[in-house]
């Protein structure tokens, strides 16, 4: 009975929320960045009249079984609007922001497009469209999401211990399709006469599209750096699933794995296909592994902002900002305290202008702090609002290709109304507790 009570409390408790997560993060920033790169010829590509006609997508289509979005018209303005959306529900999939409905939304776009075109996929896409679909059913907005204070004043339901299952199920189909790719790529490779001689990679490094000049050239003329490449890649893949059963040599397998595709993505021009590869990889670790990693970068982190602060460059300390924020509104503090764990720099320095004579010392309006965050480099300029946040987040680099989006917004002159939008809306606890003003609506509403 003990054990059977132990099999169910494993399997009714979710596992690897931190790397499902950051595997939604990552896939969604690989998924934006396709869009986006290709967002000049996306007609070309899978309009009615591109590269691969309407007609014959249906022919293809019908004999292969396959239902796409482009099914239900192949006019352009509904292309668009395809397109379109699909940028939007990737935004929201990487913010997490409604995620299980965004990840839908998200594998129904790539299907589409999956299929619309096949000729221009690679293995990349391929595994991306299996791995998404796996992903709506885990629980892939626990962390590093707009949805996790939601989930956090849910609570528990009923409905939980089901989807504890699927979320467990979920993870595990994802590794075991990873464990097959990196098993059958490697076995398939041991078949292969240039990989038993040992010259694969030299012949890989002579193909004209794959050429870096000053680098392949270097490769390719060690014959000792040859063999050795083609013999670790195959030694790796081959070994990969038996690395990830031992608690120490898993991290092995996926530092391996990490090197492996870095090193494809940069010497085959296959950068979009190691992102993709490289996403996968984070689900392998359990959530305790990721806290002891953070806890180990905290360590080093700190003796080394230690050495930084002592022999910071000159050009870092020109970069330097303060952030004014709402000390009072939890919203803010929280905010404050993952830009701190992403501020690998430390190009910032947080003030709350809550703390006595802040605004007399920086002779700025209480009420202009209030309404909109400030941020300056010289303490005499200061930007406002969705400006203070860019000029945050050029300095954070998990942020930087979010960047486009923001300063897109602003010239847009979304940017600012959703900002204010948001910021009104956020609740003001004082110092002491909540006194009957506790937001700046209720505050606007009293005055």
């Amino acid at each position: 009975m003990a054990a059977v009570k132990r099999l169910e409390r494993f399997l009714t408790t979710k596992h690897f929320l931190i790397g499902t997560s950051l595997m939604r993060l990552s896939m969604g920033l690989g998924i934006l960045f396709y869009l986006l790169a290709h967002y000049p010829e996306r007609h070309l590509l899978w309009g009615a009249d591109g590269l691969w006609p309407t007609e014959k997508f249906m022919e293809a289509a019908e004999e292969r079984g396959i239902i796409t979005l482009f099914h239900l018209s192949d006019a352009p303005w509904f292309f668009d609007l395809i397109y379109h959306g699909g940028i939007v529900t990737t935004v929201m999939f990487i913010l997490g922001f409604r995620t299980r409905l965004a990840t839908i939304l998200t594998f129904l776009l790539f299907w589409s497009l999956y299929y619309r075109n096949s000729f221009v996929t690679n293995g990349g896409d391929n595994i991306i469209r299996l791995q998404l679909f796996y992903l709506i059913f885990a629980q892939a907005g626990t962390y590093f999401s707009l949805d996790r204070r939601r989930i956090e004043k849910r609570g528990k339901r009923r409905l939980d211990v089901y989807l504890s299952i699927l979320h467990n199920a979920a993870v595990c189909a994802i590794a075991i399709q990873l464990i097959i790719v990196y098993f059958t790529s490697g076995i398939y490779k041991v078949m292969g006469s240039m990989w038993q001689e040992g010259t694969a990679v030299y012949y890989a490094m002579r193909v004209q599209d794959y050429i870096w000049p000053g680098v392949s050239e270097w490769i390719w003329q060690s014959e000792t750096l040859v063999v050795f490449l083609t013999y670790s890649s195959v030694l790796f893949q081959v070994a990969f699933p038996f690395l990830l059963l031992n608690r120490y040599t898993k991290y092995l397998a996926v530092a391996g794995a990490l090197a492996f595709h870095t090193s494809v993505g940069l010497m085959m021009n296959l950068a979009l296909f190691s992102w993709y590869m490289i996403c996968c990889e984070w689900i392998l670790l359990t959530d305790r592994d990721y806290r002891r990693l953070a806890r180990l970068k905290s360590r080093v982190f700190a003796k080394g902002g230690t050495l930084m602060a002592q022999h910071r460059p000159s050009f870092l300390r020109r970069q330097e900002v303060t952030i004014f924020y709402d000390g009072w509104c939890p919203f803010c503090t929280r905010s404050v305290t993952t830009a701190k764990k992403l501020d690998w720099f430390r190009l910032l320095h947080f003030v709350s202008f809550r703390e006595p004579g802040v605004p007399d010392r920086y002779e700025l309006d209480p009420e202009q702090l209030e309404k909109r965050l400030h941020s300056t480099r010289d303490g005499h300029s200061f930007q406002e609002g969705i400006d203070g946040i860019i000029q945050m987040g050029a300095r954070l680099p998990l942020l930087w290709p979010l960047l486009p989006l923001l300063i897109l917004s602003k010239w847009l002159g979304l940017g600012q109304r959703v900002y204010d939008a948001i910021a009104a809306r956020r609740r003001i606890i004082p110092t002491g507790g909540c006194d009957e003003h506790c937001s700046i609506e209720d505050r606007k509403r009293s005055s």
